[in-house]
């Protein structure tokens, strides 16, 4: 069976540029072709190393005519360009989040993507083909957890100083240019679009606060928390952050549900949750967390996708609502308002 063959396209993104390295290496059914990325100091050894052609030319590698798949990780101000050449000429495509900065320009990607007939999903969607997040699915869907009613989503880390693994400088996720927002978005993101599949219902309204907490002199803010109502009547907050040191990063994520509640607490209790279940009178219990090996990688299901071997879990669709919702974030918290959607 010939190999899918796949570019990538920037590694400013670098710690989902260099895992898309990483799992092609040895892929049983893609292989690495070319990798771009401007600052070829810290990134040539890399790619060379993993049988790539290396470039500094992003543009160059969309408009080759002999890949099959292209991964963005680009800052997000040079995303949508680029994934619209290369789905207009043929080739599917595993994005860089957010996708774009505006909402017409996740118009341009539909269009795009419709009109090369190519596939696409976002890491934003990474979530979707998860072990834990199918593990919730089938609690939600079999009545298990019964109605959902609401869920705590927290991410706590550090300013983005790394342009590159133990390489510190100013880095493209601090720049208003290249991004619509700061600390909030940057894992955000995730959680919206995880909720959306999780619930099967779109948000309806939106509000919170932005500051700078810590780091009162960047331009984008450190702190954000998001109250978030979803159509079937789910509330969630959603609290990301740029506001701690390393050795105090936490996750943390609660799905409350009428019957049941269950708590993942990664960096507490690695590989395990806790559940009650509210009719049985035995307390919480702990369980094991499914593992990495119980999901799928994203681009595995992209693959599969493209073989005609599964339905999408995610595509232009699921991106551009979650850009949607958290540009409606960013505006409610500046303006002290409450979005409808």
């Amino acid at each position: 069976m010939n190999k899918f063959r796949v570019g990538i396209v920037g590694l400013d993104h670098w710690y989902a540029g260099l895992g898309a390295m990483r799992e092609l290496k040895d892929h049983p059914r893609a292989t690495l072709v070319t990798v771009a990325h401007w600052d070829m100091d810290h990134a040539r050894e890399t790619i060379v190393a993993a049988g790539a052609e290396p470039t500094t030319d992003y543009a160059s590698v969309v408009a080759r005519d002999d890949l099959d798949v292209i991964i963005t990780a680009c800052p997000t101000a040079d995303n949508a360009a680029l994934v619209c050449q290369a789905a207009r000429s043929g080739k599917h495509v595993l994005s860089v989040k957010p996708y774009a900065l505006t909402l017409a320009e996740g118009h341009a990607v539909s269009s795009a993507v419709k009109a090369g007939n190519v596939r696409f999903m976002s890491f934003d969607s990474l979530y979707r083909t998860a072990g834990a997040t199918q593990l919730y699915k089938k609690w939600l869907d079999e009545g298990w957890l019964g109605q959902p009613i609401s869920v705590f989503a927290m991410m706590r880390s550090v300013l983005p100083t790394q342009i590159w693994p133990e390489v510190h400088g100013r880095t493209w996720w601090l720049d208003p240019t290249k991004m619509f927002g700061g600390g909030w978005v940057d894992h955000a993101i995730y959680q919206i679009d995880h909720l959306r599949y999780l619930f099967g219902s779109e948000v309806v309204r939106v509000s919170g606060e932005i500051s700078n907490l810590k780091h009162k002199s960047e331009p984008l803010e450190d702190f954000g928390v998001a109250n978030i109502t979803f159509g079937n009547g789910v509330v969630a907050t959603i609290e990301v952050t740029w506001t701690i040191e390393p050795s105090g990063f936490m996750q943390s994520f609660h799905l409350v549900g009428s019957k049941a509640q269950v708590i993942s607490e990664p960096t507490l209790a690695p590989g395990k949750l806790q559940t009650v279940d509210f009719a049985a009178n035995t307390g919480w219990q702990t369980i094991d967390a499914p593992g990495r090996d119980e999901g799928q990688p994203l681009f595995d299901h992209l693959l599969d996708c493209i073989e005609g071997k599964a339905e999408p879990v995610a595509g232009p669709y699921d991106s551009f609502k979650n850009l949607q919702v958290c540009l409606a974030f960013y505006e409610a918290a500046r303006t002290h308002t409450v979005i409808h959607l």
